[in-house]
């Protein structure tokens, strides 16, 4: 496996993880959850949620520019 496949690789892997991320921290929103007298269980939901999708964009970016450059050899 050259140096190419492996960033292909684990750029790929990095997309994946942050897809279930998401889809786990999504899952944890739609919960009920108890909720702190500040609503703070509900603020670390989303914050999780936030997290999660920038990582998602961050690693779909990533993995574009990869394929891109592949494509362009």
């Amino acid at each position: 496996m050259n140096s190419h496949s492996s960033a292909e690789a684990a750029a790929l892997a990095r997309y994946v993880q942050a897809t279930r991320a998401v889809s786990a921290a999504f899952d944890a929103t739609r919960h009920e959850p108890e909720l702190d007298a500040d609503g703070r269980t509900v603020a670390l939901a989303l914050q999780r949620l936030d997290s999660a999708l920038l990582e998602l964009d961050t690693s779909q970016r990533s993995l574009d520019a990869i394929l891109s450059r592949a494509g362009g050899h």
